[in-house]
Protein backbone atom coordinates (compact mmCIF):
# COMPACT_ATOMS: atom_id res chain seq x y z
CA UNK A 1 0.00 0.00 0.00
CA UNK A 2 2.76 2.53 0.71
CA UNK A 3 4.11 1.88 -2.40
CA UNK A 4 0.96 2.44 -4.25
CA UNK A 5 0.36 5.60 -2.39
CA UNK A 6 4.09 6.87 -3.09
CA UNK A 7 3.08 6.67 -7.18
CA UNK A 8 0.06 8.12 -6.85
CA UNK A 9 1.54 11.38 -4.92
CA UNK A 10 4.37 11.50 -7.77
CA UNK A 11 1.66 11.29 -10.44
CA UNK A 12 -0.22 14.42 -9.03
CA UNK A 13 3.42 16.31 -8.42
CA UNK A 14 4.28 15.63 -11.95
CA UNK A 15 0.75 16.81 -13.39
CA UNK A 16 -0.62 20.47 -14.37
CA UNK A 17 -3.23 22.39 -13.47
CA UNK A 18 -4.47 20.84 -16.77
CA UNK A 19 -4.36 17.42 -15.89
CA UNK A 20 -0.83 17.06 -17.98
CA UNK A 21 2.71 17.06 -17.30
CA UNK A 22 4.47 19.73 -17.34
CA UNK A 23 5.95 21.82 -18.87
CA UNK A 24 3.54 22.19 -21.32
CA UNK A 25 4.36 24.94 -24.58
CA UNK A 26 1.65 27.13 -26.52
CA UNK A 27 3.36 28.65 -29.71
CA UNK A 28 2.77 30.28 -32.62
CA UNK A 29 5.60 30.92 -34.98
CA UNK A 30 4.15 32.97 -37.12
CA UNK A 31 6.30 36.01 -38.56
CA UNK A 32 4.58 39.65 -38.79
CA UNK A 33 3.91 39.87 -42.34
CA UNK A 34 1.86 43.04 -42.56
CA UNK A 35 4.61 45.08 -40.08
CA UNK A 36 5.04 48.67 -40.86
CA UNK A 37 7.09 49.53 -38.10
CA UNK A 38 9.93 47.23 -38.25
CA UNK A 39 12.03 47.34 -41.61
CA UNK A 40 13.97 44.39 -40.80
CA UNK A 41 13.43 41.50 -42.97
CA UNK A 42 11.53 38.25 -40.59
CA UNK A 43 11.62 40.55 -37.45
CA UNK A 44 8.92 39.86 -35.01
CA UNK A 45 9.12 40.58 -31.74
CA UNK A 46 5.85 39.42 -30.04
CA UNK A 47 6.12 36.76 -27.91
CA UNK A 48 6.28 33.22 -29.76
CA UNK A 49 6.20 30.77 -27.01
CA UNK A 50 4.09 30.54 -24.03
CA UNK A 51 5.79 27.74 -21.20
CA UNK A 52 4.15 26.80 -17.95
CA UNK A 53 7.40 25.33 -16.57
CA UNK A 54 5.61 23.56 -13.47
CA UNK A 55 2.25 24.22 -11.24
CA UNK A 56 3.46 27.86 -10.80
CA UNK A 57 6.02 29.33 -13.10
CA UNK A 58 5.60 30.23 -16.61
CA UNK A 59 8.15 31.82 -19.60
CA UNK A 60 7.31 33.96 -22.23
CA UNK A 61 9.39 33.85 -25.26
CA UNK A 62 10.44 36.27 -28.08
CA UNK A 63 12.64 35.60 -31.18
CA UNK A 64 12.72 38.19 -32.99
CA UNK A 65 15.38 37.11 -35.52
CA UNK A 66 14.88 33.33 -36.49
CA UNK A 67 18.63 33.50 -37.12
CA UNK A 68 20.01 35.14 -34.33
CA UNK A 69 19.84 33.50 -31.11
CA UNK A 70 21.23 36.83 -29.09
CA UNK A 71 17.79 39.04 -30.39
CA UNK A 72 15.71 35.86 -28.18
CA UNK A 73 14.26 37.29 -24.77
CA UNK A 74 12.72 35.38 -22.11
CA UNK A 75 9.95 36.85 -19.62
CA UNK A 76 10.02 34.60 -16.10
CA UNK A 77 7.00 34.72 -13.47
CA UNK A 78 4.54 32.77 -11.74
CA UNK A 79 0.95 32.05 -13.14
CA UNK A 80 -2.72 30.37 -11.78
CA UNK A 81 -5.76 29.52 -13.49
CA UNK A 82 -9.22 30.53 -12.18
CA UNK A 83 -11.63 28.58 -14.30
CA UNK A 84 -10.93 29.19 -18.00
CA UNK A 85 -8.96 32.29 -17.38
CA UNK A 86 -4.69 32.08 -16.57
CA UNK A 87 -3.48 35.14 -14.94
CA UNK A 88 0.48 35.92 -15.54
CA UNK A 89 1.98 37.58 -13.37
CA UNK A 90 5.75 39.09 -13.71
CA UNK A 91 8.03 42.14 -12.14
CA UNK A 92 10.79 44.14 -13.46
CA UNK A 93 13.21 46.94 -11.91
CA UNK A 94 13.16 50.25 -13.08
CA UNK A 95 16.20 52.87 -12.19
CA UNK A 96 15.90 56.32 -12.29
CA UNK A 97 19.51 57.49 -14.26
CA UNK A 98 22.96 57.04 -12.31
CA UNK A 99 24.25 60.35 -13.92
CA UNK A 100 23.28 63.73 -14.66
CA UNK A 101 24.46 66.13 -17.16
CA UNK A 102 25.04 70.10 -17.33
CA UNK A 103 26.12 71.61 -20.96
CA UNK A 104 27.56 75.27 -21.72
CA UNK A 105 29.15 76.57 -24.30
CA UNK A 106 32.31 78.12 -23.72
CA UNK A 107 34.45 81.03 -25.90
CA UNK A 108 37.23 78.40 -26.56
CA UNK A 109 37.01 76.20 -29.74
CA UNK A 110 39.22 74.11 -28.99
CA UNK A 111 38.67 71.17 -26.71
CA UNK A 112 35.88 69.12 -24.74
CA UNK A 113 35.96 69.71 -21.26
CA UNK A 114 34.61 67.00 -18.93
CA UNK A 115 34.36 67.07 -15.11
CA UNK A 116 33.28 64.59 -12.92
CA UNK A 117 32.12 65.00 -9.44
CA UNK A 118 29.09 63.08 -7.71
CA UNK A 119 25.66 64.51 -6.55
CA UNK A 120 27.11 64.26 -3.17
CA UNK A 121 30.11 65.57 -2.85
CA UNK A 122 31.95 62.20 -2.11
CA UNK A 123 35.48 61.68 -3.03
CA UNK A 124 36.57 60.69 -6.14
CA UNK A 125 39.82 58.95 -6.59
CA UNK A 126 40.61 57.29 -9.59
CA UNK A 127 42.10 58.52 -12.35
CA UNK A 128 41.50 56.10 -15.17
CA UNK A 129 38.65 56.78 -17.36
CA UNK A 130 37.98 55.11 -20.63
CA UNK A 131 36.41 57.07 -23.27
CA UNK A 132 35.04 56.28 -26.41
CA UNK A 133 33.99 58.38 -29.42
CA UNK A 134 30.68 57.37 -31.02
CA UNK A 135 30.36 58.17 -34.26
CA UNK A 136 26.77 58.82 -36.85
CA UNK A 137 25.47 55.73 -38.02
CA UNK A 138 25.62 57.01 -41.43
CA UNK A 139 29.23 58.19 -41.33
CA UNK A 140 30.10 54.37 -41.25
CA UNK A 141 33.29 54.76 -39.41
CA UNK A 142 34.03 52.66 -36.36
CA UNK A 143 33.72 53.95 -32.96
CA UNK A 144 37.13 55.37 -31.45
CA UNK A 145 38.37 54.09 -28.04
CA UNK A 146 40.80 55.78 -25.62
CA UNK A 147 42.01 55.09 -21.93
CA UNK A 148 42.71 58.44 -20.33
CA UNK A 149 44.00 59.57 -16.99
CA UNK A 150 41.95 62.24 -15.05
CA UNK A 151 43.56 66.03 -13.77
CA UNK A 152 44.15 66.65 -10.52
CA UNK A 153 40.72 67.97 -10.22
CA UNK A 154 39.09 64.97 -11.60
CA UNK A 155 38.23 66.93 -15.12
CA UNK A 156 39.47 66.01 -18.97
CA UNK A 157 40.71 68.00 -21.61
CA UNK A 158 40.36 66.79 -24.95
CA UNK A 159 41.48 68.66 -28.01
CA UNK A 160 39.24 68.60 -31.13
CA UNK A 161 42.48 68.05 -32.82
CA UNK A 162 42.82 64.77 -31.56
CA UNK A 163 39.29 63.49 -32.19
CA UNK A 164 39.08 62.38 -35.64
CA UNK A 165 36.40 63.05 -37.93
CA UNK A 166 34.70 64.77 -35.10
CA UNK A 167 31.93 66.70 -36.80
CA UNK A 168 30.71 63.33 -36.95
CA UNK A 169 30.97 62.64 -33.73
CA UNK A 170 26.89 61.78 -32.37
CA UNK A 171 27.90 61.14 -28.65
CA UNK A 172 30.84 60.48 -25.89
CA UNK A 173 30.99 57.29 -23.65
CA UNK A 174 32.47 57.16 -20.89
CA UNK A 175 33.52 54.56 -18.22
CA UNK A 176 34.38 55.11 -14.66
CA UNK A 177 34.92 53.00 -11.20
CA UNK A 178 33.77 54.76 -8.15
CA UNK A 179 35.96 54.46 -4.85
CA UNK A 180 33.70 51.73 -4.16
CA UNK A 181 34.38 49.13 -7.07
CA UNK A 182 31.01 50.06 -8.72
CA UNK A 183 31.22 50.93 -12.36
CA UNK A 184 29.24 53.70 -14.03
CA UNK A 185 29.22 53.89 -17.93
CA UNK A 186 26.72 56.18 -19.78
CA UNK A 187 26.52 58.16 -23.04
CA UNK A 188 27.14 62.24 -23.38
CA UNK A 189 24.30 62.98 -25.96
CA UNK A 190 21.49 65.78 -26.63
CA UNK A 191 19.91 63.42 -29.04
CA UNK A 192 17.50 60.83 -28.27
CA UNK A 193 19.58 58.40 -30.24
CA UNK A 194 23.12 57.86 -29.18
CA UNK A 195 24.77 56.92 -32.63
CA UNK A 196 22.63 59.53 -34.66
CA UNK A 197 24.01 63.35 -34.75
CA UNK A 198 21.75 66.07 -34.11
CA UNK A 199 23.72 68.88 -33.35
CA UNK A 200 27.19 69.53 -31.83
CA UNK A 201 27.76 68.58 -28.52
CA UNK A 202 28.98 71.34 -26.20
CA UNK A 203 32.44 71.94 -24.79
CA UNK A 204 31.68 72.30 -21.66
CA UNK A 205 29.90 69.40 -19.83
CA UNK A 206 29.75 68.50 -16.11
CA UNK A 207 28.98 64.71 -15.48
CA UNK A 208 27.48 64.60 -11.99
CA UNK A 209 26.94 60.82 -10.53
CA UNK A 210 24.33 59.68 -8.65
CA UNK A 211 25.17 58.22 -6.02
CA UNK A 212 21.77 56.08 -4.92
CA UNK A 213 19.59 55.85 -7.67
CA UNK A 214 16.29 55.77 -7.01
CA UNK A 215 14.73 52.23 -7.83
CA UNK A 216 11.58 50.73 -8.24
CA UNK A 217 9.86 47.47 -8.98
CA UNK A 218 7.43 47.44 -11.87
CA UNK A 219 4.66 44.67 -11.70
CA UNK A 220 2.94 43.39 -14.42
CA UNK A 221 -0.51 41.33 -14.62
CA UNK A 222 -1.21 39.55 -17.99
CA UNK A 223 -4.71 37.80 -18.54
CA UNK A 224 -5.35 35.14 -21.34
CA UNK A 225 -7.84 32.47 -21.65
CA UNK A 226 -7.52 28.93 -22.47
CA UNK A 227 -9.91 27.27 -24.70
CA UNK A 228 -9.33 23.82 -26.74
CA UNK A 229 -5.89 23.27 -25.99
CA UNK A 230 -5.51 27.29 -26.96
CA UNK A 231 -4.29 30.10 -25.04
CA UNK A 232 -5.86 33.85 -26.06
CA UNK A 233 -4.36 37.04 -24.45
CA UNK A 234 -7.38 39.02 -23.16
CA UNK A 235 -5.24 41.89 -21.11
CA UNK A 236 -1.72 43.26 -20.19
CA UNK A 237 -1.95 45.67 -17.29
CA UNK A 238 0.95 46.75 -14.91
CA UNK A 239 1.41 49.61 -12.13
CA UNK A 240 2.41 53.01 -13.40
CA UNK A 241 6.00 54.28 -12.04
CA UNK A 242 7.36 57.45 -10.57
CA UNK A 243 10.32 56.63 -12.78
CA UNK A 244 10.68 57.05 -16.08
CA UNK A 245 10.30 53.04 -17.34
CA UNK A 246 11.84 52.98 -20.66
CA UNK A 247 10.70 49.44 -20.98
CA UNK A 248 8.98 48.41 -24.10
CA UNK A 249 5.21 46.75 -23.71
CA UNK A 250 5.26 42.76 -24.55
CA UNK A 251 3.14 42.57 -27.57
CA UNK A 252 1.25 38.72 -28.37
CA UNK A 253 0.14 36.77 -31.27
CA UNK A 254 -3.47 36.45 -31.64
CA UNK A 255 -3.75 32.80 -30.40
CA UNK A 256 -1.16 30.17 -29.35
CA UNK A 257 -1.69 26.23 -29.93
CA UNK A 258 -0.98 23.22 -27.57
CA UNK A 259 2.72 22.59 -28.74
CA UNK A 260 2.19 18.32 -29.29
CA UNK A 261 5.60 16.58 -27.52
CA UNK A 262 4.51 13.19 -28.38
Amino acid sequence: MKNIFAILILLIIGHSAFGQKTPISYVNYERNKESNVNTFRDWDDRICEITLKSETEFVFWSRPSATSCLTWREYNGTWERKNDTIIFSDKYEVMESDAQFKFSNKRQNKYYRLEFKTDKGSELTKKNIEIQFVYDFDSDLDNIELNMELENDFSLKIPFKDIPNRKRVASIRYEYFLLNGEKRYGYITESGTVNVKEKDLPNFIAVIFIEQPKKEIIYRITKAILIDDKIKIISKNKIKSDLPDYTGEIEFKEVYGKQNTE
